[in-house]
């Protein structure tokens, strides 16, 4: 691994990174001071103010009542594919496709460093980045949490559904890392980076729409990832879906790294 490398990569995708965590953890803030011990009267009131079918399509309709529940719906549902999906959209783009894309890869190529040297690195960047990502979301959450409503959070089922996030997002940034290091456009790292992970969205909440659409959300890569399963204590599903989330993401990570070693880049 290179570590100049890795620190570079640190300056070149840190306001971005910056800016998407502030906005989530605004979020959080927001989520957790509507929480009421003694009833949901403030989401109530909200959610009543949304269309019936929209709430169906983001997982809205079936709110806990309690705060973990809370926060597995509303944060963990439709928003997790907001600002943390930006962060590993535009940073696994980064990674290698924008390199090649503007000839700065050339320069690392001309260092000590071999191909695989400079994939690993930016592999290990990917990876640290959406990890470290949640880990101070959890560190947010929770404080936030006890700060406002101290021993109604659940801590180890917080815990562990941001590690089932992170997993989550390990192949979601699979997809991106493996889609910047076979482009041969920075375009066509985008069309892939943005467009699979938006396509099982869709599918997603098409599923979520109707009862008897249920099987197009199976067809979602997003159907591994049921924070709701977690909160009713089906913890087979949830390490099941753990597993086959990591194999993916192991998957799509080291052909990523096999593919650009051997690539004909023209830079």
């Amino acid at each position: 691994m290179s570590l100049p490398l890795f620190i570079s990569n640190i300056k070149n995708n840190r306001m971005i990174w910056i800016i998407m965590l502030v906005v989530y953890s605004f979020y959080f803030s927001i989520m957790i001071s509507m929480y009421d011990p003694e009833g949901l009267e403030a989401w109530e009131n909200m959610l009543g103010m949304m269309p019936e079918g929209f709430l169906r399509v983001v997982g809205w309709d079936m709110m806990g009542t309690s705060l973990i529940a809370v926060l597995a719906t509303s944060l963990y549902g439709f928003l997790i594919y907001l600002f943390p999906l930006v962060v590993s959209i535009v940073v696994n783009h980064r990674l290698i496709a924008s390199h090649v894309d503007n000839g700065s890869m050339a320069y690392l190529l001309s260092t000590p460093n071999s191909r695989k040297t400079i994939a690993i690195t930016q592999a290990v960047f990917s990876l640290a980045s959406i990890t470290l990502f949640f880990t101070i979301i959890t560190g947010v959450g929770i404080a936030f949490s006890e700060m406002l409503f101290p021993g109604h959070l659940d801590m180890g089922t917080f815990a562990l559904l941001n590690l089932y996030a992170i997993v989550h997002y390990f192949t979601l940034g699979g997809i991106g890392f493996f889609a910047s290091a076979i482009a041969h456009e920075a375009k066509h790292s985008l069309a892939i980076g943005i467009g699979l992970p938006i396509a099982f969205l869709v599918l997603e909440m098409l599923g979520n729409s109707d009862p008897d659409l249920s099987w197009i959300g199976n067809l979602s890569l997003f159907a591994l990832f049921d924070p709701q399963k977690l909160i009713d204590g089906n913890t087979g599903f949830v390490a099941l879906s753990m597993a086959g989330l990591l194999v993916l993401a192991a998957l799509l990570y080291g052909l990523a790294i096999a593919w650009f070693n051997r690539r004909d880049l023209h830079i």
